[in-house]
């Protein structure tokens, strides 16, 4: 094969190559959205719950939070409301008029796992490590 033919082929072969994407590019974004159970609540350091509690948000900024009301048997409480994500501040609007709009910060976020914080102003933070 001569030097020009194997050139060419050289230069096809690297232009192939670089115009695919890298497989390990990480072009998904992260979303809120989903199922997450919470594996760890603490309030102010301290764990403050062993109970099962689920955060349901939904693609039409609807969610419900379920929580277990008697340890394990089976009967769950839920609220819901409407969410907003503005940078990485979340915002839960309850519709029962009793409850205050909660702010979370997500402070971090991965495809399975998610941590979240609320201040509650003179009492302390509330830490959420949740996962789907």
């Amino acid at each position: 094969m001569n030097k020009p033919s194997l050139f060419l082929i050289l230069l096809i072969t690297l232009l192939t190559f670089s115009s695919c994407s890298n497989d390990n590019d990480n072009n998904t974004e992260l979303s809120v959205i989903g199922g997450w159970t919470v594996d760890e609540s603490k309030w102010n350091g301290e764990i403050v719950t062993d109970q099962s509690l689920v955060r349901l948000l939904t693609a039409d900024n609807r969610m419900e939070f379920f929580f277990d009301v008697d340890n394990g048997g089976g009967q769950f409480q839920g609220e819901k409301g409407s969410w907003e994500m503005n940078g990485n501040t979340l915002t839960i609007d309850f519709d029962n008029p009793y409850m205050d709009t909660k702010t979370y910060t997500v402070t971090d976020i991965e495809p399975s796992s998610m941590i979240w914080e609320s201040e509650i102003l003179g009492e302390g933070t509330l830490k959420e490590i949740l996962t789907r």
